[in-house]
């Protein structure tokens, strides 16, 4: 049986992000089938590591075959560690558990070097890469998003000197180095066409990267629901997520404002709940944004009560403003049932295509009349839940997984190498 070592640039039981989230949970679907697998996760940097980690100690274990090891930070720029003693560690601890499949998930806290000096060392084993976002391609954390707030839409040496502020010579040799990282690839995996795209318009050759929904552990089950359970749930919306910048819910918190202040009688109260933030984190983030008396934070959620709390709602409100690729509480909302309302661009646009409504990215007056369109309205509700199908399953993800690997031809496979 293969060995399996799956990687990823943090740990879901110390932050859960979309990313980490489907790494483990790959993981323990192979685990559950008797895959011989193991899980290495990382800590975010030297902050996160202060809080989980003793003075001297490098690795926590969940478990057997579970660990998460110390994150030092890294350069986002270059992709490598500042140290090369952290290198060094990072490097000998993949390289002994002896995988004959390295999935990475992520190459930031594991680092550029640790990946070109894994592949020397065993030049017969298989690497696979899954591409969550846009770290490679930009330098402004991986989100193509401008200093100044505007979309990017499409990188260039120059347009990324006036940006991140370098020579523009350090981006075509930045450019250069990502690319001969991910050569070293056998198998690129994204879980959105967005992103294929993406890459392929930067440089990556067309057919390299291989599209595979993340799965989800579990699925939707609907049932039918009676007139009466509809109107209720018409007039309720949700947000879920962090109070970050980019996940846009500065823009929510303004349509709900825009809504109240028309002073509109409704039939079926309006409301708008907040999973994930508590309002002295949003507070904090955006101090002079008044709440609008619609608006309800709910603080934190467990992540496996997520798809019971949106089946409560009407519709799920995904307003981030950066690309984002492939956001878990999309499969989230479409297990749940739960039609989505979200911004126009990237994964966003695409995973809710048929199914859900879309507005102008971070416009306030767009994201408040979309929600207006379909308050209190149940045959649009209906219409909306009878388009959902059931995301990817674990089930599912492996089988895709297999084939779009070679996995599934039953013998070992050589490795080309590469020019």
């Amino acid at each position: 049986m293969s060995r399996t070592v799956i990687v990823s640039h943090s740990h879901p039981n110390l932050r859960y992000g979309g990313g980490e989230v489907a790494a483990y949970r790959q993981f323990e679907h192979l685990l559950s089938l008797g895959q011989d697998v193991y899980f290495v996760g990382s800590t975010i940097g030297p902050e996160d590591s202060a809080k989980f980690f003793g003075a001297s100690q490098q690795i926590v274990s969940f478990g057997p075959r579970d660990f998460c090891l110390r994150g030092r930070g890294m350069d986002s720029f270059t992709m490598e560690h500042a140290e090369i003693l952290d290198e060094d560690w990072i490097f000998e601890f993949l390289l002994a558990l002896k995988g004959d499949i390295y999935h990475f998930h992520h190459f930031w806290n594991i680092g550029a070097g640790t990946i070109r000096r894994l592949r020397a060392a065993l030049p017969d084993a298989k690497f696979i890469c899954t591409l969550h976002e846009l770290t490679a391609i930009c330098a402004n954390h991986g989100q193509m998003v401008k200093r100044s707030g505007e979309l990017c839409y499409a990188s260039s040496e120059v347009a990324c000197a006036a940006c991140v502020v370098r020579a523009p010579i350090d981006f075509v040799l930045r450019k250069t180095r990502m690319l001969e990282m991910l050569d070293l690839f056998d198998h690129l995996l994204s879980p959105s066409e967005f992103l294929r795209l993406r890459f392929e318009d930067w440089g990556v050759a067309e057919g390299r990267i291989a599209v595979i929904e993340n799965g989800l552990d579990h699925v939707g089950h609907f049932r039918p629901e009676t007139e009466a359970e509809l109107l209720a749930k018409s007039g309720r919306f949700a947000f879920f997520g962090q109070a970050t910048p980019t996940k846009g819910l500065d823009v929510l918190i303004r349509a709900a404002a825009l809504i109240e202040a028309r002073d509109d009688e409704f039939d079926i109260p309006l409301s708008i709940e907040i999973h994930g933030v508590d309002k002295d984190s949003f507070s904090r983030m955006w101090p002079d944004l008044e709440i609008p008396s619609s608006i309800h934070f709910r603080g934190r959620y467990r992540p496996q009560d997520c798809v019971d709390i949106m089946r409560g709602y009407g519709w799920i409100i995904i307003p981030s403003v950066w690309w984002e690729n492939s956001p878990v509480v999309i499969q989230e909302a479409r297990a749940a049932g739960t039609p989505m309302i979200a911004s126009d661009i990237g994964g966003m646009a695409e995973k809710t295509e048929g199914w859900g409504l879309q507005f102008r990215v971070a416009d306030p007056a767009a994201l408040a009349s979309a929600i207006l369109s379909v308050h209190g309205d149940v045959k649009v509700l209906a219409d909306h839940k009878s388009r959902i199908s059931a995301p990817l399953d674990l089930a599912g993800f492996w089988e895709e997984w297999k084939t779009a690997t070679g996995l599934d031809q039953g013998k070992k496979q050589t490795r080309r190498i590469r020019a």
